[in-house]
């Protein structure tokens, strides 16, 4: 609840306007029944038609301020509760950036997807009907007890026996319902995660002719839903009809006991039809407040979910003391003695690695599987942290520099090209806002991908679909590479960013880079020997320990897995020519 509690400290105004406004449309509410009794009794029981006039203005004109209350509590109730789900999304989504890899899958894309929109969805829709409806009603029930009282004291416990009652019944089935619904809320995830998985895979699914089997999986998850969404919805029918029968008895006793007092002339006929209507109008807003009860297990559910993200405390965090970028011919980057694991790991997936890489200088980096070299990239940009050891760039210890500075100075290529949804245009500016055409022209010139851009009918608008769907995967590549390029970064680091051109575009695109990019530090992660046989420094990894370093014969030459891989991919007269 501490989000709800920050929430309304930062909009105390609103918040303590709102509750005016429904204290205010209480009391319109509760004066009309007030004025009825004086009708009865004072105007028509004496046939005053001067005093049914003017009570009956009285009446009229409290209709019209209450409904002028009412309209602006709606408002500002609306209001509240779009604010509160706009703060949460944007809180969300800032957290989101600063987690780890690791803490971001410790929660799932599924659960995230959940909870930054089912779960603020919830929220808001429900913060609305409880202003609207949960709020006024403990207000109406004090309110109604105090106006009953000073009407006639002893009748006041046929309605508190009654909200007593209700609130027992309430509190039961709301106890119930808690586990519930948060339960709701985890399949829901569920359901996230097998409609993604069959929307994103329709292709492989296809491919196998899969789709009845992805059926029975999609109404599996959806009937483990339904079957929750059921027993909480039978908890809270069970409520309804139990509250109109308490209704209909407190009627029941308010006129059975209103009727004895008057013929004994303790109480009159207005006074009954007051207390009458106080009774109806509590028990009623009680009743659409249980009503609307039905989504605050589901909304605490909700809360607990955001907080447990929004309180998540990142590993990586940028240190209060932050150490300048040296000047001086120091290794653009440089690892010293790192050693990683990741959590639950047996063993360490990097073990002691040491390298230097310069600027102007092409440094590539090839091994087999789970060799560790996508982590090395991951390292440098600090997604992890490091066990221990020390990676510098220019000098630096790069935990002593921000996050958003450190990452400023690398130009990355992921190993999976990822467009996002807009146009060209749009996706090369993720590399530099700023960017001119010019320079999304040079970058896509030394990427290989101008050709195929300027042969677009919309060129650098051409609209892109989500993850790039409407690009193959080599023009995809090469539209990544473009942004990592615009950025114009002292070092860039390729992770198997090449894997998707044939040999000719590979081999111009290297040249190009080693042109148009005399002065920086590239780092090339790749599985093809061919893409790295140039490079000044290849760094082989075998299970996580550096096996050579070296350029391309010398390894040839002296190291055996290298040579092992070159076996695998070059032809034997491209072997034996070293």
């Amino acid at each position: 609840m501490t989000l709800l509690k920050s929430f309304f400290r930062n909009n105390k105004g609103k918040s303590v306007l709102l509750l005016l406004l429904l204290l205010g449309q209480v009391a319109g509410t509760l004066y009309i029944p007030f004025l009825i009794a004086g009708i009865v009794d004072k105007g028509i029981m004496k046939e005053d038609m001067n005093t049914i006039l003017l009570i009956g203005v009285q009446m009229l004109v409290t209709a019209l301020l209450t409904t002028i209350v009412a309209v602006l509590g709606s408002f500002y109730s609306a209001d509240l509760a779009a604010a509160f789900g706009r703060d949460m999304r944007n809180a969300v989504f800032c957290k989101s950036q600063e987690l780890s890899l690791r803490e971001f899958d410790s929660i799932g894309v599924s659960s995230m997807i959940t909870r930054t929109t089912s779960d603020i969805s919830v929220l808001q829709q429900s913060l609305g009907m409880v202003f609207q409806l949960v709020v006024p009603a403990p207000l109406m029930v004090i309110a109604s007890i105090l106006m009953t009282a000073s009407v006639n004291l002893p009748l006041t416990l046929i309605p508190v026996s009654c909200i007593v009652l209700f609130l027992l019944l309430a509190w039961v089935i709301l106890k119930k319902s808690g586990p519930l619904s948060a339960q709701i809320q985890r399949r829901m995830d569920h359901i996230n995660q097998v409609v993604r998985e069959s929307i994103t895979g329709v292709r492989v699914i296809r491919a196998f002719d899969n789709g009845t089997y992805e059926q029975h999986r999609c109404d599996k998850a959806f009937s483990g839903y339904a079957d929750n969404m059921i027993k909480l919805n039978k908890l809270f029918a069970f409520l309804n009809p139990t509250v109109w029968l308490v209704m209909g008895l407190s009627m029941a006793a308010i006129v059975w006991f209103g009727g004895l007092m008057s013929m004994e002339g303790t109480m009159q006929i207005g006074e009954i039809t007051a207390v009458t209507e106080y009774t109806i109008m509590t028990l009623a807003y009680l009743i659409m407040a249980a009503l609307s009860c039905v989504t605050l297990p589901k909304m605490k559910s909700c809360l607990d979910r955001l907080e447990e993200i929004l309180h998540m405390t990142p590993e990586i965090k940028d240190i209060l003391t932050q150490s300048s970028m040296p000047v001086g011919n120091k290794p653009a980057v440089q690892f010293d003695h790192v050693t990683f694991s990741y959590n639950g790991a047996e063993e360490p997936v990097l073990q002691n690695l040491s390298f230097s890489c310069y600027a102007g200088k092409t440094t590539a980096i090839i091994g087999g599987t789970g060799s560790g070299k996508s982590t090395i990239a991951n390292l440098l940009l600090r997604l992890h942290d490091i066990n221990s050891g020390k990676i510098s760039l220019n000098g630096t210890d790069i935990r002593t520099m921000s996050q958003e500075k450190l990452r400023d100075n690398i130009g990355y290529v992921p190993q999976k090209a990822f467009l996002f949804s807009g146009t060209i245009a749009d996706n090369l500016r993720m590399g530099c806002k700023t960017a001119t055409k010019t320079q999304m022209k040079k970058a896509l010139r030394i990427s290989q991908a101008e050709h195929f851009v300027d042969g677009l009918h919309q060129g650098l608008n051409a609209p892109v679909s989500q993850s790039g769907s409407n690009f193959s995967g080599g023009q995809k590549q090469r539209l990544s590479i473009a942004r990592a390029l615009i950025k114009e970064a002292p070092v860039l680091v390729f992770d198997d960013s090449f894997s998707a051109l044939d040999f000719k575009t590979d081999a111009t695109l290297r040249r190009a880079l080693k042109k148009e990019t005399p002065q920086t530090a590239k780092i090339i992660i790749a599985q093809r020997i061919s893409t790295i046989m140039d490079a000044d420094q290849i760094i082989v990894l075998d299970e996580g320990k550096i096996a050579g370093i070296g350029k391309h014969p010398a390894l040839m030459r002296n190291c055996l897995v290298y040579q092992a891989i070159a076996k695998s991919q070059l032809s034997p007269e491209e072997v034996t020519a070293v």
